[in-house]
């Protein structure tokens, strides 16, 4: 970290040379009305009862002039949308929390509503060939922008509720900017751009979306659209187009045509800026934005005023700049009137040029050029996310260490963010470390769980009694080789859900997933291939080889997959199901097999080639079976919702009902012999049977969240598998399990929606800025998470013996 201190008046002179005179007309007329059109947004919304109700109001339109060049254009606006203040959301409580009985802790919207600005661009007035994002139904009815500047305040990505079927993009903290230059454009062509604001409604930093509702009731998947109400607004095109053709462009909208410059037409150089009296250090430049609007010949002064601080070693203090003034010298007026916040935005345009202050004065700033990951992986970790956490930066370097098991315990913290809103944090048995490499001294830190992180397990598959491999969300896989004891990261090289593991031998198996994936490995699952060729995009689920070349895959949408190559290629099975989903599949041998979905069980005699429906007219209960098992021609168990166990002795003709309403939704079935076999499901359901499935006794998992698979290598040894990262095995035959893996560890990953999430860490000290011993948050890491075709390739999370410098 590095403090940066100003304290100097500076002076700068202006020119404009020209070898011809130029005449440059100004348009007059300023009596405009804004467009009726697809930018126009009501500001009432209608009650119930067919009444108004006060909704939130639009931003301010930034005042944009363009400046023509040869095969380019130069806009640059004002920054009078930055203070839009929307009185709507004063005191809207975008959700409640009941932290006792009565009581309720509220986060509130923030009224300061403004977000950044968009820059739309066409070749007709009507913006028509902007016009590229369709609705829900494949309408267009939203312009696309050619770029966009938003604050770095945190809220970024998708605001979570829609807008027919659309979710508004709110930007990824990039800063906020007045200026652009378009480029490679063409000369004598006829350009209109516009620059709008736009607001964030009442998003909130990191969207983090609550569990409980204002009756303190568990949401066990809480819908965005049901907690946020109030999508982003953005400032409507002030642009009419008369009877006659006429068009008028009002105060954020140009009509522009670049051309080349005249002959002899020498443009203006930067001003050099001097120094005329104090000492300081920084950069401060000037550049020529639009030569037609300088005044020249013009002197201009910058002054600075400066401030004594707490110096970071205790006792001492420092002199940092607390604000700076620009005053034209030679008209007398205050161009920049004692602005403070001058080295987090960029300056806007005055008078033809823009003054850029590069300086770390008034805040001290991490070094994210230098700050990166020491690791052994191949493939890259996930981007940085460093920053400051509150108002409470100190100028130390850091060092984070990562682990495979759990190494510290995080303390119990509130965060408070903008707004006011406040965010709970519990401890949590974590795998990072986090040292002061300034101070020598190992700190204590805040954890955030994101609750949108994807992190189920769904499938797991033993190679033999202590080499055992599991796979679910965002392309996780995990290997234990000590019976599920403890886990190591394997790289999967995608970032789409699986769904179930198979395994023919010791070295080959696959997984399958979202988006029509399958990935083998031939390696015991140390590393896995590329996605192979299958012919859908289907969300593919169970998966069984009854040969090493002959395997079968049932999903979605009806799909059954054949391969007869070993997997390298898959083709569509045609069946009787139609588009109901399909679950599970099993086979006795390369002809007989069965597979099970949604109120339908399909047999095969014949590889697949035609298929008996077997459904209610048969006498099974009707539900959605969701996995099975087959013993042999005749035998076989079927498992689903409401606890839904089917058996069959005689291949399908008729079957055994051993529902029990004590049961819940069964999820997964697996026998180790012909007596032995366990199913699990919902709410941390775990029953065995240990007479082929005529009986079934329920066992205690020790857990309340939904199990999603389980796999026994002997009818000692099983690991379960389920909900937010949960990891059960038993060394008994399930008279106990124990959780093998109860720590959470960092990471980040993209949800199925595309959309990144990440856990953070809240670094948490003594602030030497801080005349109290109370810990406060300094700064707060997290991870942005890259697919396979960015520029650093698919990102990883990081695993044990990873390390973080942060400087």
């Amino acid at each position: 970290m590095t403090h940066f201190y100003t304290n100097a008046n500076m002076k700068f002179i202006t020119s404009l040379i020209c070898l011809f005179v130029f005449s440059v007309a100004t348009v007059e007329a300023q009596q405009l009305r804004d467009s009726q059109d697809r930018n126009q947004v009501t500001q009432r919304l209608l009650d119930d009862n067919g009444s108004e109700e006060p909704a939130p109001i639009l931003p301010p339109k930034p005042v944009l002039q363009a400046v023509a060049g040869d095969g380019m254009v130069t806009l640059y606006w004002d920054d009078s949308a930055e203070s839009h203040y929307d009185p709507f959301f004063e005191d809207l409580v975008v959700f409640q929390e009941q932290v006792a009985p009565g009581q309720f802790q509220q986060t509130f919207a923030n009224p300061n509503n403004f977000q950044g600005y968009k820059v739309y661009k066409a070749t007709d007035p009507n913006f028509l060939d902007a016009l590229r994002i369709t609705d829900n139904q494949g309408n267009l009815v939203r312009l696309a922008h050619e770029v966009m500047f938003d604050l770095q305040n945190d809220i970024s990505g998708y605001h979570p509720a829609s807008v027919d079927g659309q979710r508004i993009w709110l930007g990824s903290n990039t800063g906020i900017r007045r200026f652009w230059q378009d480029t490679g454009l063409v000369n004598g062509r006829t350009y209109y751009y516009a620059v709008v604001s736009f607001t964030f409604g009442d998003g909130l930093p990191e969207f983090v979306l609550p569990v409980l509702d204002e009756d303190g009731n568990i949401i066990e998947n809480p819908i965005p659209s049901f907690i946020y109400k109030h999508p982003p607004l953005e400032s409507p095109l002030d642009i009419e187009i008369l009877d006659d053709g006429t068009v008028i462009t009002g105060v954020n909208v140009v009509r522009v045509t670049p051309k080349s410059g005249a002959a002899g037409f020498i443009p203006p150089s930067d001003p050099e800026v001097s120094r005329v009296s104090g000492s300081g250090r920084g950069d401060i430049t000037v550049e020529i934005v639009d030569p037609f609007e300088l005044k020249a010949g013009n002197n201009y002064e910058i002054v600075f005023q400066d401030t004594l601080v707490d110096g970071t070693i205790p006792g001492t203090t420092d002199l940092v700049t607390k604000n700076f003034s620009l005053l034209n010298r030679t008209t007398g007026e205050v161009v920049f009137d004692r602005i403070e916040d001058f080295t987090t935005l960029e300056l806007p345009v005055v008078e033809g040029f823009q003054l850029r202050i590069q300086s770390d004065a008034a805040r001290v700033a991490p070094d994210l050029e230098n700050s990166s990951w020491e690791t052994g992986q191949t493939s890259n970790i996930h981007n940085i996310v460093f920053g400051l956490s509150t108002n409470n930066p100190v100028p130390y370097d850091y060092r984070i260490e990562v682990f495979d098991e759990p190494v510290r315990t995080s303390l119990p913290f509130t965060i408070t963010g903008s707004g006011g809103s406040q965010l709970d944090l519990p401890e949590e048995l974590v795998n990072v470390r986090v040292f002061n490499e300034t101070t020598g001294e190992e700190i204590d830190f805040a954890y955030f769980t994101n609750p949108t992180l994807p992190r189920n397990i769904r499938a797991a598959s033993f190679i033999n009694d202590n080499t055992v491999v599991i796979a679910g969300d965002a392309g996780l896989i995990q290997k234990s080789t000590d019976g599920g004891e403890t886990w190591s990261v394997v790289e999967s090289g995608v970032t789409d859900r699986f769904n179930r593991l198979y395994f023919l031998d010791a070295q080959t198996g696959f997984v399958t997933g979202i988006n029509g994936v399958i990935l083998r490995t031939t390696d015991g699952g140390e590393t896995w291939s590329a996605p192979l060729n299958t012919p859908t995009d289907r969300t593919l689920n169970g998966i069984y080889f009854p040969t090493n070349q002959i395997g079968y895959v049932a999903g979605n949408g009806g799909t059954i997959l054949k391969t007869t190559d070993g997997g390298d290629n898959w083709v569509n099975v045609d069946n009787p199901a139609g588009t109901f989903g399909l679950n599970d599949v099993m086979f006795t041998d390369e002809n007989s097999g069965w597979v099970s979905g949604v109120n339908r069980l399909l047999k095969t005699e014949d590889g697949g080639d035609t298929w008996e429906q077997i459904g209610p007219a048969q006498g099974i209960s009707p539900g959605n079976y969701l996995s099975l098992h087959i013993f042999d021609e005749n035998t076989g168990i079927f498992v689903g919702t409401n606890g839904t166990i089917q058996k069959t002795e005689d291949g399908g003709q008729t079957f055994i009902n051993l529902n029990n309403p004590a049961f819940r939704t069964l999820n997964s079935i697996r026998f180790i012999d012909e007596n032995t076999g366990w199913a699990v499901g919902a709410s941390g359901s775990v029953i065995k049977s240990t007479d082929g499935g005529d009986t079934w006794v329920q066992q205690s998992s020790g857990t309340n969240v939904d199990l999603f698979d389980v796999f026994a290598s002997n009818e000692n040894i099983a690991v379960l598998v389920g909900e937010n990262s949960t990891r059960i095995r038993t060394s008994d035959g399930g008279n106990t399990w124990i959780q093998t893996e109860n720590f959470r560890r960092f990471r980040a990953a993209f949800r199925e929606s595309g959309t990144p999430a990440s856990d953070v860490i809240y670094f948490l000290e003594n602030s030497p800025f801080d005349s109290t011993d109370d810990l406060v948050d300094t700064w707060r890491v997290a991870m942005q998470p890259r697919t396979a075709t960015s520029e650093f390739g698919l990102t990883v999370d990081p695993i044990g013996g990873d390390v973080l410098n942060l400087l």
